[in-house]
């Protein structure tokens, strides 16, 4: 009889040490692998950096962002159940903590970082900024001014073209010129039905 119960007993601990020794399930390596697959990415404007995180389907109460002058933390509850986290500290300049804000779209959490400098264009998001430059250099460098450019559009399109641009020649040749030259245009632009326009009144003159 003790023996029997000798031999269960062996077996129990058998089994509850393959138990603590058995690898991770299948549900726990894929939390893994899907937090280590969350990316992000950031762009700005003059007067915020806006970071985007990449996780589709992040309901609001599962995001929390923490704001600081200098450095960022976000924390996000997985739909896996595991939690992804991203510090960013230090950050490449000041941000304004109270007018910072997060919005959770479908396919991704949006972080707006002001800028405490507005118009600073940041050259890295974290560390040490030696690339840091001014929207306004910048801009104004590949600036065009426009207004000439408008100027210049709607001057080629008031050009006149065909009859109306020998009309507006022979309008500019007759008030920039004195009488004889006026009467020689007259006279050589009628009688020729508006084929021969000559400016020489010595030579017309004489013709009727």
């Amino acid at each position: 009889m003790s023996t029997e119960t000798e031999v269960e007993k062996t077996q129990t601990e058998s089994t509850a040490t393959k138990d603590a020794a058995a690898p991770q399930t299948s549900s726990q390596s894929s939390s893994f692998l899907s937090q280590s697959r969350v990316r992000h990415e950031w762009y700005q404007n003059e007067n915020f950096v806006v970071i985007s995180i990449f996780i589709k389907n992040v309901k609001q109460e599962t995001v929390d962002v923490y704001y600081a002058d200098r450095s960022v933390s976000v924390t996000v509850k997985l739909p896996t159940g595991s939690d992804y986290s991203l510090e960013i500290d230090p950050l490449a300049h000041e941000i304004v903590p109270k007018e910072c804000k997060q919005e959770v779209l479908s396919t991704k959490i949006e972080i707006k970082l002001k800028k405490e400098k507005p118009g600073i264009k940041w050259g890295v998001l974290e560390g040490d900024d030696s690339l840091a430059g001014s929207f306004a250099t910048s801009d104004a460098r590949n600036a065009k001014n426009w207004d000439k450019l408008e100027k210049e559009i709607s001057k080629d399109q008031e050009k006149p073209e065909g009859d109306a641009a020998l009309n507006s020649l022979f309008q500019q040749l007759y008030k920039d010129a004195d009488d004889d030259t006026r009467r020689a245009m007259l006279k050589s632009y009628t009688e020729s039905s508006g084929t021969c326009l000559s400016t020489n009144w010595g030579e017309n003159r004489y013709y009727d």
